[in-house]
């Protein structure tokens, strides 16, 4: 399984893209969330919009969602290999669509439906793609606010945005290599988000495979990450940088 980051930037990021992994297997892939970034992302990858085949959206912030729009007009005019899989937790569906709608449902060709531009699939506890078992994790990032992570054993746990939950990451740990955790860098701390001193309260052998995300534009210059790497077990996850 390949995994590259089209863009780790949190919702104000400039130079980086906002966060959105591709996960790459078995001559099909996953997005998980589509912000508009993800085009220059895969243009820089060699690769069009209309290669992604699948996408599981974590919540409804527009810096999550704001790509999917231009995904599904890519996908009509010039079709991939197959029609993009939309993986939807299940209480997300109705306001996605409401998001989407606007510049969808109304076309040249007469109104269109959520249905005509993705093979939707609303999922409560787990999906699976080319034998692959990808479980939700409810979050808390934002109160009454719907949130996901999800859970790829014995490969991945990717948090999407979230407060820090412990007691689930301590047990987790123990299942997964790699934990992709959203990460706010800056001095201010956001009770919607999980703050770098919180993460390295963790065990050290945790940290070892925590992978940050959805951080400030602050860390791209090298030496600064060089920097920070020399001082913490945790390591950034990089834009467009592929990881086995």
């Amino acid at each position: 399984m390949l995994v590259t980051f089209l863009g780790c930037g949190d919702g104000f990021s400039v130079l980086q893209g906002h966060n959105s992994a591709l996960f790459e297997f078995d001559e099909t892939n996953l997005c998980i969330d589509f912000p508009e970034s993800n085009h220059l992302g895969l243009h820089r990858l060699g690769m069009q919009l209309n290669q992604i085949e699948n996408i599981f959206i974590t919540h409804l912030h527009e810096d999550h969602i704001n790509g999917l729009q231009k995904l599904a007009l890519f996908h009509r005019v010039y079709p991939g290999k197959t029609k993009p899989k939309l993986f939807v937790p299940a209480g997300l569906k109705d306001d996605l669509w409401q998001c989407l709608r606007h510049g969808l449902e109304l076309t040249t060709r007469g109104k269109l439906a959520f249905e005509d531009y993705f093979d939707i699939v609303c999922v409560e506890e787990r999906f699976m793609i080319a034998g692959f078992t990808f479980e939700l994790v409810q979050t808390l990032h934002v109160p009454e606010m719907l949130s996901y992570g999800i859970v790829c054993k014995p490969h991945f746990y990717f948090s999407g945005d979230t407060r820090l939950e412990e007691r689930f990451i301590l047990d987790v740990a123990g299942e997964v290599r790699t934990i992709y955790h959203e990460c706010h860098m800056q001095d201010d701390h956001l009770p919607s988000h999980t703050s770098l001193d919180e993460l390295l309260t963790l065990p050290e052998a945790v940290q070892e495979k925590l992978i940050l995300m959805h951080y400030v534009d602050d860390y791209l210059d090298w030496g600064t990450r060089e920097e920070f790497h020399a001082k913490h077990k945790v390591r950034l996850a990089e834009p467009l940088v592929r990881y086995d």
